[in-house]
């Protein structure tokens, strides 16, 4: 991960079954790794690129569109919070 924005955060965190919440782009991308049986999925895959052209290039829509697809994963696998 050596691009310079996978600190960039969210515009809201995404809270986790377990209460944790994913402020950054890092937060996602590590958090997905975790817990992705099969990182290859497509669903899975497409997250991981948006998080990557995020990290990438910095800016907002971006990051909005890493943030929409993580907080979708989450939610069809049920790995996040109320």
């Amino acid at each position: 991960m050596s691009e310079s924005y996978w600190d960039a955060c969210f515009d809201r965190p995404l809270p986790t079954r377990e209460g944790r919440h994913l402020r950054t782009l890092r937060d996602a991308h590590d958090f997905i790794r975790e817990r992705c049986a099969y990182p290859g999925h497509p669903l899975a895959r497409a997250t991981l690129s948006a998080l990557h052209m995020a990290a990438q290039s910095g800016g907002s829509p971006d990051a909005r569109r890493a943030q929409e697809r993580t907080a979708r994963l989450m939610r069809i696998n049920r790995w996040g919070g109320h």
